[in-house]
């Protein structure tokens, strides 16, 4: 008999369901994105590196006459040279930044996705809490000398406008910080 998977079932899902959802992600790009993607996948590949390595030196030989004697057609110092390859750095990082782009978007849906699993679990265990304390004050379970006051306190419901603005004035920099 084969051992079972270590996996829960939930977990399984889980996994299943952020799969589906890095699917949809990757399906809805743009044919710019893709092709933008392609691009930059190969500007940061080793076949690129070599490509680009042999085309530098190819040119360089066949301009100082080492492979073929003919009239150099980019004399020293190269300027047809410099001029390819600073189109290529520009072009290059536009590529780049288009990506980066897209990461940076993707990272955002992932982050919203994270935030609202986040509020949902908060709202979930505030409501456990509340009705275990419910639980225990109908078993005559509850302590009533009060000594507990953290875990009354994490049974109320996290107010996230405050606690956004209490974030905020914590970020700040004091007036006698010097940054």
């Amino acid at each position: 008999m084969l051992p079972s998977s270590p996996l829960s079932s939930t977990a399984k899902n889980n996994i299943e369901a952020i799969a589906r959802f890095e699917q949809e992600l990757h399906e809805s790009r743009s044919t710019v994105e893709r092709i933008g993607g392609r691009i930059a996948g190969f500007f940061g590949s080793l076949w690129f590196i070599a490509a680009h390595a042999i085309a530098v030196i190819v040119w360089v030989a066949l301009n100082i006459g080492m492979l073929i004697n003919f009239e150099a057609f980019d004399p020293y110092p190269f300027p047809l040279l410099s001029l390819v390859v600073g189109i290529e750095f520009i072009l290059l990082t536009t590529f780049v930044l288009m990506n980066q782009n897209l990461q940076s978007r993707r990272q955002e849906k992932w982050g919203h996705l994270t935030l609202q699993i986040s509020l949902l679990t908060e709202q979930e265990v505030t409501k456990n809490m509340q009705m275990l304390h419910k639980i225990c004050s109908r078993l005559g379970l509850e302590d009533e000398s009060g000594a507990d006051l953290e875990s009354k306190d994490m049974a109320r419901t996290t107010p996230l406008a405050e606690l956004v603005q209490e974030i905020e004035k914590a970020r700040e920099p004091s007036k006698s910080d010097p940054r």
